[in-house]
Protein backbone atom coordinates (compact mmCIF):
# COMPACT_ATOMS: atom_id res chain seq x y z
CA UNK A 1 0.00 0.00 0.00
CA UNK A 2 1.49 3.30 -0.70
CA UNK A 3 0.97 6.80 -0.42
CA UNK A 4 1.27 8.00 -4.21
CA UNK A 5 -2.19 5.91 -5.68
CA UNK A 6 -4.14 8.41 -6.78
CA UNK A 7 -6.98 6.14 -4.44
CA UNK A 8 -4.90 8.41 -1.55
CA UNK A 9 -4.19 12.05 -3.47
CA UNK A 10 -7.59 13.57 -1.86
CA UNK A 11 -6.45 12.50 1.98
CA UNK A 12 -3.41 15.18 1.13
CA UNK A 13 -5.34 18.27 1.59
CA UNK A 14 -6.01 17.13 5.35
CA UNK A 15 -2.54 16.99 6.26
CA UNK A 16 -2.55 20.67 4.08
CA UNK A 17 -4.51 22.35 6.72
CA UNK A 18 -2.04 20.89 9.77
CA UNK A 19 0.13 23.93 8.39
CA UNK A 20 -0.12 27.19 10.88
CA UNK A 21 0.91 28.98 7.44
CA UNK A 22 -0.37 29.64 4.17
CA UNK A 23 1.70 28.57 0.90
CA UNK A 24 4.55 30.88 -0.42
CA UNK A 25 3.96 32.38 -3.73
CA UNK A 26 7.99 33.47 -4.41
CA UNK A 27 10.18 30.61 -4.69
CA UNK A 28 12.86 33.37 -5.10
CA UNK A 29 15.80 33.43 -2.40
CA UNK A 30 16.74 37.33 -2.46
CA UNK A 31 14.06 38.98 -0.44
CA UNK A 32 15.44 37.74 2.66
CA UNK A 33 11.75 38.05 4.10
CA UNK A 34 10.38 34.64 5.99
CA UNK A 35 8.82 32.24 3.78
CA UNK A 36 5.98 29.53 4.69
CA UNK A 37 5.39 25.49 4.99
CA UNK A 38 4.72 24.38 1.33
CA UNK A 39 2.03 21.93 0.71
CA UNK A 40 0.13 20.35 -1.68
CA UNK A 41 -3.05 21.97 -2.68
CA UNK A 42 -4.33 19.13 -4.54
CA UNK A 43 -8.07 18.30 -3.47
CA UNK A 44 -8.15 21.76 -1.42
CA UNK A 45 -11.53 23.21 -0.51
CA UNK A 46 -12.22 27.08 -1.73
CA UNK A 47 -11.54 27.85 2.20
CA UNK A 48 -12.88 30.84 3.41
CA UNK A 49 -15.35 31.50 0.51
CA UNK A 50 -18.46 29.80 2.76
CA UNK A 51 -20.49 30.54 6.10
CA UNK A 52 -19.42 28.16 8.52
CA UNK A 53 -21.14 24.69 8.49
CA UNK A 54 -22.89 25.82 4.83
CA UNK A 55 -23.18 22.59 2.40
CA UNK A 56 -21.03 23.46 -0.59
CA UNK A 57 -23.85 24.98 -2.38
CA UNK A 58 -22.33 28.53 -1.18
CA UNK A 59 -18.52 27.39 -2.98
CA UNK A 60 -17.78 26.45 -6.59
CA UNK A 61 -17.47 22.73 -6.98
CA UNK A 62 -13.73 22.02 -6.91
CA UNK A 63 -12.33 20.41 -10.34
CA UNK A 64 -9.40 17.68 -10.21
CA UNK A 65 -7.28 16.76 -13.69
CA UNK A 66 -7.95 13.31 -14.87
CA UNK A 67 -5.73 10.74 -15.64
CA UNK A 68 -7.15 8.22 -17.97
CA UNK A 69 -4.36 5.65 -17.24
CA UNK A 70 -5.29 5.68 -13.64
CA UNK A 71 -9.19 5.93 -13.97
CA UNK A 72 -9.14 2.52 -16.98
CA UNK A 73 -6.54 0.68 -14.19
CA UNK A 74 -9.36 1.27 -11.61
CA UNK A 75 -12.29 0.43 -13.59
CA UNK A 76 -10.35 -2.98 -14.09
CA UNK A 77 -10.30 -3.81 -10.71
CA UNK A 78 -14.37 -4.16 -10.51
CA UNK A 79 -14.01 -7.96 -9.95
CA UNK A 80 -12.20 -7.26 -7.01
CA UNK A 81 -14.76 -5.96 -4.49
CA UNK A 82 -16.16 -7.82 -1.46
CA UNK A 83 -19.25 -6.80 -1.90
CA UNK A 84 -19.92 -5.37 -5.64
CA UNK A 85 -24.14 -5.78 -5.03
CA UNK A 86 -24.51 -3.54 -2.73
CA UNK A 87 -27.76 -1.25 -3.40
CA UNK A 88 -26.32 2.65 -3.08
CA UNK A 89 -28.94 4.58 -3.73
CA UNK A 90 -28.09 8.01 -1.50
CA UNK A 91 -24.97 9.92 -2.48
CA UNK A 92 -22.59 10.25 0.65
CA UNK A 93 -22.45 13.02 2.95
CA UNK A 94 -18.73 13.98 2.87
CA UNK A 95 -18.03 16.83 5.83
CA UNK A 96 -14.77 18.11 5.96
CA UNK A 97 -12.61 21.53 5.03
CA UNK A 98 -11.57 19.87 1.43
CA UNK A 99 -13.38 17.86 -1.15
CA UNK A 100 -13.02 14.33 -2.45
CA UNK A 101 -11.07 13.97 -5.61
CA UNK A 102 -14.09 12.51 -7.74
CA UNK A 103 -11.80 11.80 -10.75
CA UNK A 104 -9.16 9.58 -8.47
CA UNK A 105 -9.37 5.68 -8.76
CA UNK A 106 -11.54 4.75 -5.97
CA UNK A 107 -14.20 7.28 -7.19
CA UNK A 108 -13.80 5.94 -10.70
CA UNK A 109 -13.98 2.14 -9.38
CA UNK A 110 -17.47 3.08 -7.14
CA UNK A 111 -18.98 5.17 -10.28
CA UNK A 112 -18.46 1.98 -12.43
CA UNK A 113 -19.77 -0.49 -10.15
CA UNK A 114 -22.25 0.78 -8.27
CA UNK A 115 -23.11 3.78 -10.64
CA UNK A 116 -24.15 7.30 -9.61
CA UNK A 117 -26.76 7.45 -6.67
CA UNK A 118 -29.96 8.59 -7.34
CA UNK A 119 -30.52 10.65 -3.76
CA UNK A 120 -29.21 13.05 -1.99
CA UNK A 121 -28.68 16.68 -0.77
CA UNK A 122 -31.40 19.19 -2.67
CA UNK A 123 -29.53 19.96 -5.73
CA UNK A 124 -28.32 24.11 -5.69
CA UNK A 125 -28.11 26.37 -8.31
CA UNK A 126 -23.97 26.77 -7.27
CA UNK A 127 -23.45 22.95 -6.63
CA UNK A 128 -23.83 20.70 -9.53
CA UNK A 129 -24.52 16.96 -8.59
CA UNK A 130 -24.30 15.81 -11.93
CA UNK A 131 -22.08 12.52 -12.29
CA UNK A 132 -21.21 12.70 -8.27
CA UNK A 133 -21.25 9.99 -5.67
CA UNK A 134 -20.59 12.64 -2.98
CA UNK A 135 -22.75 15.66 -1.04
CA UNK A 136 -19.57 18.07 0.29
CA UNK A 137 -20.80 19.76 3.43
CA UNK A 138 -17.98 22.27 4.16
CA UNK A 139 -16.64 23.14 7.87
CA UNK A 140 -13.89 25.83 8.50
CA UNK A 141 -11.27 24.11 10.39
CA UNK A 142 -10.87 25.44 13.75
CA UNK A 143 -15.04 24.90 14.24
CA UNK A 144 -15.01 21.48 12.72
CA UNK A 145 -15.67 19.33 15.69
CA UNK A 146 -18.46 21.50 16.99
CA UNK A 147 -19.79 21.42 13.36
CA UNK A 148 -20.03 17.89 13.17
CA UNK A 149 -21.63 17.35 16.82
CA UNK A 150 -24.21 19.68 16.03
CA UNK A 151 -24.72 17.90 13.04
CA UNK A 152 -25.36 14.77 14.68
CA UNK A 153 -27.73 15.95 17.12
CA UNK A 154 -29.58 17.64 14.90
CA UNK A 155 -30.25 13.93 13.26
CA UNK A 156 -28.37 15.39 10.28
CA UNK A 157 -25.42 13.49 10.52
CA UNK A 158 -23.04 13.51 7.87
CA UNK A 159 -21.64 10.01 6.75
CA UNK A 160 -18.03 10.45 6.99
CA UNK A 161 -15.57 12.83 8.33
CA UNK A 162 -11.22 12.62 8.37
CA UNK A 163 -9.81 10.83 10.51
CA UNK A 164 -7.09 13.26 12.51
CA UNK A 165 -5.23 11.37 15.00
CA UNK A 166 -5.42 13.85 17.66
CA UNK A 167 -8.79 13.16 17.86
CA UNK A 168 -8.39 9.79 18.82
CA UNK A 169 -9.77 8.35 20.85
CA UNK A 170 -11.37 11.04 22.17
CA UNK A 171 -13.84 12.05 19.24
CA UNK A 172 -15.15 8.14 19.41
CA UNK A 173 -16.11 8.58 23.39
CA UNK A 174 -17.56 11.76 22.67
CA UNK A 175 -19.92 10.01 20.11
CA UNK A 176 -18.94 11.45 16.76
CA UNK A 177 -17.92 8.19 15.59
CA UNK A 178 -18.87 4.83 15.00
CA UNK A 179 -17.68 0.97 14.41
CA UNK A 180 -16.83 -0.29 11.07
CA UNK A 181 -16.47 -3.47 11.74
CA UNK A 182 -20.44 -4.07 11.99
CA UNK A 183 -20.52 -3.15 8.18
CA UNK A 184 -17.33 -4.55 6.88
CA UNK A 185 -15.79 -7.70 6.93
CA UNK A 186 -12.30 -6.86 7.71
CA UNK A 187 -11.04 -10.54 8.39
CA UNK A 188 -10.92 -10.95 4.47
CA UNK A 189 -7.71 -11.05 3.06
CA UNK A 190 -7.72 -7.69 1.76
CA UNK A 191 -7.20 -6.42 5.22
CA UNK A 192 -4.69 -8.52 6.24
CA UNK A 193 -1.29 -6.37 5.45
CA UNK A 194 -3.61 -4.01 7.09
CA UNK A 195 -4.28 -5.82 10.40
CA UNK A 196 -1.07 -4.99 12.84
CA UNK A 197 -1.59 -1.51 12.04
CA UNK A 198 -5.21 -1.44 12.57
CA UNK A 199 -5.17 -3.35 15.76
CA UNK A 200 -3.18 -0.16 17.31
CA UNK A 201 -6.29 1.66 16.61
CA UNK A 202 -8.58 -0.77 18.16
CA UNK A 203 -10.81 0.54 21.20
CA UNK A 204 -12.05 -2.38 23.09
CA UNK A 205 -12.15 -4.26 20.73
CA UNK A 206 -14.17 -2.36 18.24
CA UNK A 207 -12.64 -1.04 15.11
CA UNK A 208 -13.35 2.68 14.41
CA UNK A 209 -10.40 3.10 11.60
CA UNK A 210 -10.32 1.35 8.07
CA UNK A 211 -6.92 1.93 7.15
CA UNK A 212 -5.72 0.76 3.77
CA UNK A 213 -2.78 3.13 3.49
CA UNK A 214 0.03 4.76 5.84
CA UNK A 215 2.69 7.14 4.49
CA UNK A 216 5.22 9.09 5.90
CA UNK A 217 3.64 11.43 8.61
CA UNK A 218 7.05 13.92 7.91
CA UNK A 219 9.75 13.49 5.82
CA UNK A 220 13.51 14.82 6.38
CA UNK A 221 13.92 16.80 2.79
CA UNK A 222 17.73 17.46 1.62
CA UNK A 223 19.71 18.63 -1.39
CA UNK A 224 22.27 16.65 -2.46
CA UNK A 225 24.97 19.24 -3.52
CA UNK A 226 24.85 20.74 -0.20
CA UNK A 227 25.40 17.66 1.49
CA UNK A 228 28.39 16.74 -0.97
CA UNK A 229 29.66 20.73 0.01
CA UNK A 230 29.77 20.28 3.31
CA UNK A 231 31.93 16.62 3.13
CA UNK A 232 28.73 14.93 4.48
CA UNK A 233 27.53 11.38 3.86
CA UNK A 234 24.75 11.32 2.23
CA UNK A 235 22.05 10.07 4.60
CA UNK A 236 19.99 7.83 2.46
CA UNK A 237 23.20 6.08 1.89
CA UNK A 238 23.57 5.96 5.74
CA UNK A 239 19.83 4.45 5.94
CA UNK A 240 20.46 1.82 3.38
CA UNK A 241 23.67 0.84 5.32
CA UNK A 242 21.38 0.28 7.89
CA UNK A 243 23.89 3.08 9.99
CA UNK A 244 21.32 5.90 10.22
CA UNK A 245 20.74 6.58 13.73
CA UNK A 246 21.20 9.75 16.31
CA UNK A 247 24.95 9.46 16.61
CA UNK A 248 25.77 9.50 12.84
CA UNK A 249 22.67 11.77 12.70
CA UNK A 250 24.01 14.33 15.55
CA UNK A 251 27.54 14.28 13.85
CA UNK A 252 26.53 15.48 10.88
CA UNK A 253 23.96 18.08 12.05
CA UNK A 254 27.04 19.65 13.95
CA UNK A 255 29.36 19.24 11.55
CA UNK A 256 27.30 21.04 9.13
CA UNK A 257 26.66 23.97 11.80
CA UNK A 258 29.72 24.33 11.76
CA UNK A 259 30.79 24.77 8.17
CA UNK A 260 29.20 28.57 7.57
CA UNK A 261 27.21 31.01 9.29
CA UNK A 262 23.42 30.74 10.48
CA UNK A 263 23.04 27.52 9.40
CA UNK A 264 20.75 24.98 10.95
CA UNK A 265 19.93 21.32 10.91
CA UNK A 266 16.35 20.91 11.07
CA UNK A 267 12.90 23.25 9.87
CA UNK A 268 9.71 22.00 10.96
CA UNK A 269 6.73 22.30 13.48
CA UNK A 270 7.01 18.55 14.88
CA UNK A 271 10.25 17.59 14.47
CA UNK A 272 10.62 16.63 18.09
CA UNK A 273 7.51 14.35 17.94
CA UNK A 274 8.92 12.65 15.17
CA UNK A 275 12.48 11.83 16.57
CA UNK A 276 10.74 10.71 20.06
CA UNK A 277 9.34 8.41 18.38
CA UNK A 278 11.72 6.79 16.77
CA UNK A 279 12.41 4.84 19.67
CA UNK A 280 9.20 2.86 19.42
CA UNK A 281 7.75 4.34 22.33
CA UNK A 282 5.32 7.12 22.02
CA UNK A 283 4.15 9.50 24.82
CA UNK A 284 0.78 7.65 24.82
CA UNK A 285 -0.16 4.22 22.86
CA UNK A 286 -2.44 1.88 22.58
CA UNK A 287 -1.95 -1.46 23.75
CA UNK A 288 -4.83 -3.96 24.00
CA UNK A 289 -7.82 -1.93 23.19
CA UNK A 290 -6.70 0.22 26.00
CA UNK A 291 -4.00 3.62 26.16
CA UNK A 292 -0.66 3.53 27.90
CA UNK A 293 0.71 6.37 29.49
CA UNK A 294 4.55 5.90 28.23
CA UNK A 295 5.92 9.09 30.21
CA UNK A 296 8.27 7.80 32.61
CA UNK A 297 9.31 4.99 30.29
CA UNK A 298 13.31 4.85 29.60
CA UNK A 299 13.09 5.62 26.05
CA UNK A 300 10.96 8.26 26.34
CA UNK A 301 13.48 10.10 28.52
CA UNK A 302 16.19 9.22 26.91
CA UNK A 303 14.58 10.79 23.35
CA UNK A 304 14.08 13.85 25.66
CA UNK A 305 17.98 14.02 26.21
CA UNK A 306 18.20 14.16 22.06
CA UNK A 307 16.00 17.03 22.07
CA UNK A 308 17.81 18.49 24.72
CA UNK A 309 20.94 18.62 23.19
CA UNK A 310 19.50 19.62 20.11
CA UNK A 311 18.11 22.56 21.83
CA UNK A 312 21.01 23.61 24.23
CA UNK A 313 23.65 23.66 21.10
CA UNK A 314 21.12 25.29 19.24
CA UNK A 315 20.75 23.24 16.11
CA UNK A 316 17.29 23.37 15.13
CA UNK A 317 16.01 26.12 13.68
CA UNK A 318 14.65 28.72 16.22
CA UNK A 319 11.06 29.18 15.34
CA UNK A 320 10.23 30.74 18.26
CA UNK A 321 12.38 33.32 17.83
CA UNK A 322 11.08 34.08 14.27
CA UNK A 323 7.37 34.37 14.50
CA UNK A 324 6.70 31.00 14.78
CA UNK A 325 7.21 31.07 11.05
CA UNK A 326 9.18 28.41 8.50
CA UNK A 327 11.31 29.84 5.86
CA UNK A 328 11.91 27.17 2.76
CA UNK A 329 13.65 29.81 1.21
CA UNK A 330 16.80 29.24 3.90
CA UNK A 331 17.03 24.87 2.79
CA UNK A 332 17.02 26.19 -0.51
CA UNK A 333 20.05 28.64 -0.24
CA UNK A 334 21.75 25.76 2.08
CA UNK A 335 21.62 27.32 5.02
CA UNK A 336 19.16 24.85 6.41
CA UNK A 337 20.04 20.99 5.63
CA UNK A 338 17.05 18.98 6.40
CA UNK A 339 13.37 20.96 5.91
CA UNK A 340 11.21 18.50 7.88
CA UNK A 341 7.76 19.86 8.34
CA UNK A 342 5.43 16.94 6.55
CA UNK A 343 4.52 14.23 4.24
CA UNK A 344 4.77 13.91 0.47
CA UNK A 345 2.92 17.07 0.13
CA UNK A 346 5.86 19.33 1.21
CA UNK A 347 7.05 18.07 -2.40
CA UNK A 348 4.11 18.47 -4.55
CA UNK A 349 1.76 21.28 -5.76
CA UNK A 350 2.54 24.92 -6.17
CA UNK A 351 3.65 25.65 -3.16
CA UNK A 352 5.87 22.81 -3.11
CA UNK A 353 9.77 22.18 -2.32
CA UNK A 354 9.68 21.29 -6.15
CA UNK A 355 9.32 25.21 -6.95
CA UNK A 356 13.05 25.45 -6.18
CA UNK A 357 14.28 22.85 -8.67
CA UNK A 358 11.86 24.00 -10.88
CA UNK A 359 13.19 27.81 -10.85
CA UNK A 360 16.86 26.84 -10.23
CA UNK A 361 16.88 23.79 -12.49
CA UNK A 362 18.39 21.66 -10.20
CA UNK A 363 18.82 17.85 -11.68
CA UNK A 364 16.21 15.29 -10.94
CA UNK A 365 18.52 14.21 -7.63
CA UNK A 366 18.96 17.41 -6.19
CA UNK A 367 16.34 17.28 -3.75
CA UNK A 368 16.20 13.99 -1.50
CA UNK A 369 14.32 12.70 0.76
CA UNK A 370 15.04 10.10 4.12
CA UNK A 371 13.35 9.51 7.40
CA UNK A 372 13.80 10.06 10.25
CA UNK A 373 17.19 8.62 12.33
CA UNK A 374 17.14 5.28 14.21
CA UNK A 375 17.55 5.11 18.44
CA UNK A 376 20.65 3.52 18.28
CA UNK A 377 18.88 1.70 21.08
CA UNK A 378 16.17 0.66 19.43
CA UNK A 379 15.88 -2.97 17.77
CA UNK A 380 14.42 -1.35 14.38
CA UNK A 381 13.48 1.70 12.22
CA UNK A 382 10.45 3.31 14.11
CA UNK A 383 8.89 5.74 12.34
CA UNK A 384 5.37 8.11 13.20
CA UNK A 385 3.48 7.32 10.31
CA UNK A 386 -0.08 8.82 8.58
CA UNK A 387 -2.45 6.75 8.59
CA UNK A 388 -4.94 6.95 5.37
CA UNK A 389 -8.89 6.47 7.01
CA UNK A 390 -12.00 8.48 6.84
CA UNK A 391 -14.31 8.07 10.23
CA UNK A 392 -18.11 6.91 9.94
CA UNK A 393 -20.13 9.22 11.80
CA UNK A 394 -22.01 8.90 14.27
CA UNK A 395 -26.52 8.61 13.63
CA UNK A 396 -25.48 8.10 9.68
CA UNK A 397 -27.65 5.55 8.08
CA UNK A 398 -26.09 5.10 4.82
CA UNK A 399 -23.95 2.03 5.74
CA UNK A 400 -24.18 0.66 2.18
CA UNK A 401 -22.31 3.99 0.81
CA UNK A 402 -19.75 3.93 3.54
CA UNK A 403 -19.19 0.40 2.87
CA UNK A 404 -18.99 0.52 -0.44
CA UNK A 405 -16.39 3.47 -0.45
CA UNK A 406 -14.43 2.11 1.92
CA UNK A 407 -14.04 -1.30 -0.36
CA UNK A 408 -13.59 0.84 -3.34
CA UNK A 409 -10.39 3.10 -1.47
CA UNK A 410 -8.75 -0.28 -0.52
CA UNK A 411 -9.24 -2.24 -3.60
CA UNK A 412 -7.87 0.35 -5.53
CA UNK A 413 -4.84 1.11 -2.83
CA UNK A 414 -4.18 -2.87 -3.18
CA UNK A 415 -4.35 -3.16 -7.24
CA UNK A 416 -1.19 -3.10 -9.31
CA UNK A 417 -2.58 -1.73 -12.43
CA UNK A 418 -3.44 1.66 -10.46
CA UNK A 419 -0.25 1.61 -8.84
CA UNK A 420 1.72 1.59 -11.59
CA UNK A 421 -0.32 3.96 -13.02
CA UNK A 422 -0.08 6.08 -10.04
CA UNK A 423 3.35 6.07 -9.97
CA UNK A 424 3.75 7.00 -13.12
CA UNK A 425 1.30 10.16 -12.79
CA UNK A 426 3.51 11.24 -9.92
CA UNK A 427 6.30 11.62 -11.99
CA UNK A 428 4.85 13.28 -14.90
CA UNK A 429 2.29 15.43 -12.94
CA UNK A 430 4.44 16.22 -9.68
CA UNK A 431 8.17 15.85 -11.17
CA UNK A 432 8.85 12.95 -8.23
CA UNK A 433 12.09 11.00 -8.95
CA UNK A 434 12.13 7.17 -9.78
CA UNK A 435 15.45 7.20 -6.92
CA UNK A 436 12.81 8.90 -4.29
CA UNK A 437 9.43 7.02 -5.56
CA UNK A 438 11.51 3.92 -5.32
CA UNK A 439 12.44 4.60 -1.67
CA UNK A 440 9.10 5.70 -0.39
CA UNK A 441 7.19 3.19 -1.95
CA UNK A 442 9.11 0.30 -0.52
CA UNK A 443 9.13 1.82 3.18
CA UNK A 444 5.51 2.81 3.00
CA UNK A 445 4.16 -1.16 2.09
CA UNK A 446 2.11 -3.14 4.91
CA UNK A 447 3.41 -6.04 3.21
CA UNK A 448 6.25 -6.85 5.71
CA UNK A 449 9.02 -5.89 3.32
CA UNK A 450 9.75 -2.16 4.86
CA UNK A 451 12.71 -1.98 6.84
CA UNK A 452 10.55 0.72 9.05
CA UNK A 453 7.83 -0.30 11.71
CA UNK A 454 5.35 2.06 12.13
CA UNK A 455 4.33 4.06 15.46
CA UNK A 456 1.38 5.88 16.06
CA UNK A 457 1.18 8.72 19.21
CA UNK A 458 -1.98 9.50 20.39
CA UNK A 459 -1.10 12.14 22.92
CA UNK A 460 -3.12 14.83 21.03
CA UNK A 461 -6.14 12.52 21.43
CA UNK A 462 -7.08 12.90 25.14
CA UNK A 463 -9.06 15.74 24.84
CA UNK A 464 -8.27 19.70 23.36
CA UNK A 465 -8.55 20.93 27.00
CA UNK A 466 -5.27 19.66 28.06
CA UNK A 467 -3.67 18.03 24.16
CA UNK A 468 -4.30 21.01 22.43
CA UNK A 469 -1.78 20.96 19.39
CA UNK A 470 -1.87 24.24 18.25
CA UNK A 471 -0.78 25.42 21.83
CA UNK A 472 2.79 24.64 23.03
CA UNK A 473 2.10 25.46 26.64
CA UNK A 474 -0.96 22.89 26.73
CA UNK A 475 0.43 20.21 29.17
CA UNK A 476 0.28 17.26 26.55
CA UNK A 477 2.26 19.56 23.71
CA UNK A 478 4.47 21.62 26.68
CA UNK A 479 6.34 17.74 27.70
CA UNK A 480 8.17 18.20 23.85
CA UNK A 481 7.80 21.78 23.17
CA UNK A 482 9.39 23.28 25.85
CA UNK A 483 12.07 20.22 25.69
CA UNK A 484 13.10 21.30 21.99
CA UNK A 485 12.16 24.72 21.47
CA UNK A 486 13.10 26.84 24.08
CA UNK A 487 14.47 24.60 27.10
CA UNK A 488 13.00 26.78 30.01
CA UNK A 489 12.01 23.81 31.88
CA UNK A 490 13.98 20.19 32.30
CA UNK A 491 11.56 17.25 30.93
CA UNK A 492 12.31 15.44 34.52
CA UNK A 493 10.15 19.02 35.72
CA UNK A 494 7.68 18.57 33.30
CA UNK A 495 7.36 15.63 34.18
CA UNK A 496 6.81 16.25 37.43
CA UNK A 497 4.24 19.32 36.53
CA UNK A 498 1.96 17.50 34.04
CA UNK A 499 2.11 13.35 35.08
CA UNK A 500 -0.53 13.73 37.57
CA UNK A 501 -3.15 15.04 35.10
CA UNK A 502 -2.04 13.58 32.01
CA UNK A 503 -2.44 9.97 33.52
CA UNK A 504 -5.86 10.82 35.57
CA UNK A 505 -7.11 11.93 31.89
CA UNK A 506 -6.25 8.73 30.47
CA UNK A 507 -7.71 6.29 32.96
CA UNK A 508 -10.44 8.39 32.54
CA UNK A 509 -10.75 7.63 29.14
CA UNK A 510 -10.08 3.78 29.74
CA UNK A 511 -12.56 3.60 32.13
CA UNK A 512 -14.93 4.93 29.25
CA UNK A 513 -13.45 2.88 26.86
CA UNK A 514 -14.11 -0.40 28.91
CA UNK A 515 -18.12 0.62 28.16
CA UNK A 516 -17.95 1.20 24.55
Amino acid sequence: MNKFKTVAASMLAAAMVLSLTACDEDPGLTDGGNGTSAASNAGAPNAGTTANNAPVSAVTTATFDTDPAVQDAAKSAADKLDNPDLDVDTRIKWMAWWEIDETAANAELFKEVYGIPENGMPVSENYDHTGRIFDYIYTDYNSRYDKLATAIQSGDSPDLFPFEIRDYPYGALQGRYQPIDGIIDLTTDKWASAKDVMDMFVLNGKYYCAIYEISFDSLLYYRKSVIEDAGLEDPRELFENDNWTWDTFLEMIRAFQKSGDDRFATMGYNTEIELLVSTGTPIVSIENGKLVNNMNSANVQRAMDLLTTMQSENLRWPIQENGWSLNPKLWAQGNILFYANGGTWEFEGDGGLKKFADRFSWGDDEICVVPYPRDPQADKYYHFMKQDALMWCKGSTNANGVAAWIDCCVTTALDPEVTAASRKQAKDKYGWSDYNLDFIYSQTALDGTSKITPVFDFKNGIGNDIADASKSESPVEALTKTVYLSGEKTYAQLNAEYFTQIDTRINEINEKISKL
